[in-house]
């Protein structure tokens, strides 16, 4: 090799050389120092607040050096955090930019503790129910010490979820007075004035034998009866839901004992509300299915057992074409008008055994009206719905649902159709 290619090896070599990690480390801030054309600073109404357990230092920027102090703020304080661009990202920064008396400052939260959230400063009494009820100190860490079943006195609150994550409890810290450690904090949601029972509109079904309780998620009460399945108008009711666990729904009612809880049915979510209580026998011409739930919010609902002959069966309550009943001890919905409606034929012989008549009743179509090839909506596929401009037709037939809705059977451009003007 002569000493010209030598010499431009050298100097290639020299042109390619590793950055130190200084030059990294300088490079990645710059690009994370970038933000895209369209990264706007969050408005300061979605910006959470910030409770401080400790004094901290204020600076005048995020590099937090000593000599860049402007003051400080005192421990028990709740700051607003000044508008910033990485909302998701909050709970795993260190350095956080608050709103102050001075105007926008900057706190290290290595200096302290602290908790996200905005302290609720009111005196309350709580009565807990817990066995053990465990006591943290004032930076929220454990004592080692717990209380047992008592009431206490709560000066104020926080809730226990910190903003932008997973969390989902209605859990809160409560900062309360003890005469033996002064301040202490506890963090609970089973205590009795957490129970506050919201109203229900309408009635509600029991579907099957309920324990009573003195307060949710205590012990049932082993020396009063048993609710029996019945259609009732509770006073009130306490939802809680966590994670993807199910609903636990309670509902206070009346009983000769006096106020009791009794809890939902976990076949019915959130509550089945606004029924209507009757006393009706209904005669169902059709052989028919009893359901766990009706199928008000949903397309789905499960069958119990199997198909039942045509027979009378005597109801209690009712939300819209569902019946409620009980059977064999356990309440138990059925749809008469979805049962007879998916056996008509268009053989008016055979359809005028389950109440279907003869009409020449002119009817009034509008743009709502709606025409099937059964007389019923619910879980009917949209392309199956046939509609109408405002006309006025003759129906051949009608039928009367046991749901109280009248069909008629009209003649249209795609063959036979039921519709409910």
């Amino acid at each position: 090799m002569d000493d010209i290619n030598k010499w431009l090896i050298l100097l290639l070599a020299a042109a390619v050389t590793i950055p130190s990690g200084s030059q990294i480390a300088r490079a990645d801030q710059k690009l994370a120092d970038r933000k895209p054309a369209d990264q706007k600073l969050a408005e300061p109404g979605a910006m959470p607040y910030i409770t401080l357990l400790d004094d901290f230092k204020l600076y005048a920027s995020d590099k937090t050096k000593p000599g860049e102090v402007l003051g400080s703020i005192s421990a028990y304080q709740s700051v607003k955090l000044a508008p910033i661009d990485r909302l998701l990202y909050i709970t795993s920064m260190d350095k956080v930019p608050v709103e102050t008396w001075l105007g926008k400052a900057w706190i290290n939260l290595k200096e302290g503790a602290y908790k996200y959230g905005q302290l609720q400063k009111q005196e309350q009494t709580l009565t807990l129910l817990e066995p053990q009820t465990s006591l943290y100190d004032s930076r929220m860490k454990l004592t080692g010490y717990s209380l047992s079943p008592q009431q206490v006195q709560a000066v104020a609150s926080i809730d226990a979820c910190d903003p932008y994550t997973p969390c989902r409890t209605s859990a809160k810290w409560y900062l309360i007075r003890t005469s033996w450690l002064g301040e202490q904090w506890i963090r609970s949601q089973h205590y009795t004035e957490n129970y506050a029972a919201q109203p229900v509109k309408g009635m509600i079904p029991i579907a099957r034998e309920s324990e009573v309780y003195s307060v949710p998620f205590e012990k049932p009460l082993a020396d009063e009866p048993k609710l029996p399945p019945q259609v009732l108008k509770p006073v009130g009711k306490y939802t809680r839901q966590e994670g993807m666990v199910p609903p636990s729904v309670w509902y206070q009612i009346e009983t000769t004992g006096g106020l009791r809880w009794i809890r939902g049915s976990e076949d019915y979510g959130l509550g089945i509300e606004g029924v209507e209580q009757v006393d009706l026998k209904l005669d169902i011409p059709v052989p028919f299915h009893y359901y766990k739930t009706p199928a008000i919010s949903s397309t789905y609902t499960e069958k119990i057992g199997g198909e039942q002959p045509a027979q009378a069966v005597q109801v209690i309550g009712k939300i819209g074409s569902w019946y409620f009943t009980v059977n064999e001890g356990a309440g138990k919905w059925i749809n008469p008008s979805m049962e007879i409606a998916s056996r008509l034929t268009g053989d008016f012989e055979q359809d005028a055994k389950l109440g279907v008549q003869l009409s020449g009743e002119q009817i009034e179509l509008t743009q709502s009206s709606v025409g099937l090839d059964i007389p019923y909506v619910e879980n009917q596929p949209a392309e199956k719905i046939l509609t109408f401009t405002p006309q006025t037709v003759m129906a051949s037939r009608v039928w009367n649902s046991p749901a109280g809705e009248s069909w008629y059977y009209i003649h249209t451009w795609q063959g036979a159709k039921w519709v409910k003007p």
